[in-house]
């Protein structure tokens, strides 16, 4: 199989595995099924934030499933992600966002509602 972007294989990998475990964090258990759902889900939030192509997105959150979500999320929604180091201080992380140019940060939560957006308050 071949896949051209990594939306793509993580769609098909959805529609290959279904039912089979893809991420385990914990007591948090995904299939492949659940995991693709999620992506979509994130990746709607994120557009509906005005995240698009070529756009940079910041991520503070530990690793977990909530990560892997937003960070596949941010790439289908054809965002650039930009990881940020959960060791950071807020200030370190606040220059981290403000000098990579984000124009959506999510932390800790993917969003569901929506993404902070720097310079605002979070929802």
């Amino acid at each position: 199989m071949e896949w051209e972007t990594i939306p793509q294989l993580v769609q098909s990998a959805g529609d290959r595995f279904g039912d089979a475990e893809a991420v385990a964090d914990g007591p948090l258990r995904l299939t492949f099924a659940e995991l693709a759902e999620r992506v979509r889900t994130a990746a709607g939030a994120f557009r509906a934030q005005g995240v698009g192509k070529g756009d940079r997105a910041a991520v503070w959150a530990p690793n977990s499933a909530e990560w892997i979500i937003a960070a596949f999320g941010l790439v289908t929604a054809g965002g650039v992600l930009v990881p940020v180091n959960t060791r950071f201080k807020a200030e370190e992380a606040a220059d981290i966002v403000r000098r990579s140019g984000a124009k959506a940060s999510s932390s800790s939560r993917v969003p569901r509602a929506g993404v902070h957006r720097p310079g605002r308050a979070s929802r």
